[in-house]
């Protein structure tokens, strides 16, 4: 089935069912077979090997798509003129995850340490707390702005709580009963000194790495996606401060339809056009600066729009062009970003009053 971003298809949640349907006759015939056997060290200690490597891998790839801002990026061009009524819980949610750099610079930090912590045997408690506790934060957070990634959080999560369990009964007479507790004697399956020797070799070479990355992110703040994003000459929000159709102004009236309110140039190939009544129009975008000249081509019309560009200053853009038969002249201000509350609102230490707006 083609993937479509979501992992709450009604197709996963089949499968699911289907994996669980089969789960259980598995569990029952493997279990009448194999009754006389008094234990599963070893099976138990591979099956705990591959939750700890799932987990480490799930932890360091989202914690590091936080850190270099690839989860979420900051704020596009479109998001700033969306009104908050407008957007979807998940939008609102990655509105706010993306506001702060630095907040997901912590995030994406306490994943990461849950992820290095299952690295090494003696620290797989706490790290499986780490994890249980980040967790709990995203899985709530899926469920609660209907985030459509909740059948993975969920899978993460209760593997934690396995891992946890392994330690359970010496986890809960430790913090609730204040009991000693004794030191482990974990089983070990691999006899081979040069081999073990090798393993450890790599994870410290592996925490070397991780922690590497997300140091040099700190500390440069490199921005990896702003970095690969080429911007067009036109990069910006367009207000439309004149619209002329067929040499008839149109004034800026919220009911109409078919007069622009922005013009949006955030990537380099693309655009969008916001109506006076707040719909969205986007279109393929190109733009051959030689001619003065851009392209709109919208991805579900062959028909291609052609206007002539010009920077009467380097905050006022005039385009004349056509529509299908309408003949089209506009004047556009450059609104800067300066303008939302949400970019120029810096941090303060200190508030007299509360700025909640």
């Amino acid at each position: 089935m083609e993937s479509t971003g979501s992992g709450d298809r009604a197709f996963d949640y089949v499968r699911l069912g289907f994996n669980l349907f089969l789960t259980i006759p598995i569990v029952l015939i493997w279990s009448i077979i194999d009754l006389k056997r008094n234990s599963y060290n070893k099976l138990f200690y591979w099956f705990q090997v591959i939750i700890r490597l799932t987990l480490i891998f799930a932890m360091l790839i989202y914690g590091l798509a936080k850190v270099y801002k690839g989860q979420f990026a900051d704020h596009s061009l479109e998001r700033l003129v969306e009104t908050v009524g407008n957007m979807s819980p998940m939008g609102l949610a990655w509105t706010f995850m993306g506001h702060s750099f630095f907040y997901n610079i912590f995030i994406g930090f306490i994943e990461i340490l849950g992820g290095i912590l299952l690295i090494f045997r003696k620290t797989v408690t706490l790290g499986s707390l780490v994890i249980i506790g980040v967790m709990s934060n995203v899985l709530m957070m899926n469920l609660t702005y209907d985030i459509p990634v909740k059948l993975v959080s969920a899978h993460l999560f209760i593997m934690a709580l396995i891992l946890l369990q392994v330690n359970g009964q010496r986890v809960f007479d430790f913090f609730f009963k204040n009991k000693t507790i004794e030191k482990v004697e974990y089983y070990v399956p691999l006899k081979n000194t040069n081999f073990k020797k090798i393993i450890t070799i790599g994870k410290r070479f592996l925490v070397f790495v991780v922690m590497g990355a997300v140091l040099i992110q700190t500390l440069i703040r490199f921005k990896a996606t702003e970095q690969l994003k080429e911007k067009s000459e036109l990069y910006g929000i367009w207000e439309t401060q004149l619209f002329v159709k067929n040499k008839d102004i149109l004034s800026p009236l919220l009911t109409d339809t078919y007069r622009w309110r922005y013009l949006i140039v955030d990537e380099k190939n693309k655009a969008t056009i916001k109506k006076m009544t707040d719909s969205i129009d986007r279109y393929l975008f190109k733009n051959n600066s030689d001619l003065n000249e851009i392209i709109f081509r919208s991805e579900n019309d062959s028909v291609s729009h052609r206007f002539l560009y010009k920077f009467i200053n380097p905050q006022e853009l005039e385009l004349n062009g056509t529509i299908y038969a309408d003949s089209i002249s506009i004047l556009f201000k450059r609104k800067p970003k300066s303008d939302f509350r949400l970019i120029n609102r810096k941090f303060h230490w200190v508030n007299e009053t509360n700025y909640n707006h």
